[in-house]
């Protein structure tokens, strides 16, 4: 099961929005918290209705926060320290993720794959298109060009959309080839 959603703020981190908002497809909800290419959150809050396996990986509960800042509604609560894939295994557990997370934000055309290593797969359209890395401060992908070149990017949705366009140019290119050549 893909988790795009969780797969991209893992990547990127929430350095924009300090917090992330994750909808799962029966209707439950987390917030997340983590910097760049995190293996794990430094926060996840529970919305109310969700329960939490108990297990390591939910053991860091810090209900103090929540009651200070004034979010102690019924239901929530507040974890830190979380790893990625406890987080995806709560969202494989309640479905996946919900199709709709957030319609005020623009439409992405690529998704992102988990996590290899230092390294996030790009896909289009559910087919990986390629890799992008993290390397000290910035992202990189292959360039296009095959002259074993790097090119460097700021931020990793950047990097992506880029990988995207030049995934698109070449299969416009073959295709316009293909119709020359018939």
């Amino acid at each position: 099961m893909i988790t795009a959603r969780l797969n991209r703020i893992a990547a990127a981190g929430t350095t924009e929005r300090p917090y992330r908002r994750i909808r799962f497809a029966d209707g439950c909800m987390i917030t997340v918290e983590a910097g760049p290419d995190a293996v794990e959150f430094t926060e996840v809050a529970t919305w109310p209705g969700l329960t939490v396996p108990a297990t390591e990986a939910w053991a860091n509960e810090y209900g103090v926060e929540l009651f200070l800042s004034g979010q102690n509604a019924e239901g929530r609560r507040l974890f830190l320290d979380v790893p990625v894939t406890a987080v995806r295994e709560l969202i494989e557990e309640h479905g996946g993720e919900h199709a709709d997370q957030d319609a005020d934000l623009p439409p992405v055309l690529h998704t992102f794959g988990p996590r290899t290593a230092a390294s996030y797969s790009v896909l289009l359209g559910g087919q990986q298109i390629g890799q992008v890395t993290r390397h000290d401060e910035c992202w990189t992908v292959p360039s296009p060009a095959e002259d074993d070149r790097i090119v460097e990017f700021d931020d990793i949705d950047e990097a992506a959309a880029y990988l995207a366009r030049a995934s698109r140019d070449a299969a416009w290119a073959a295709r316009f080839t293909r119709q020359r050549l018939a």
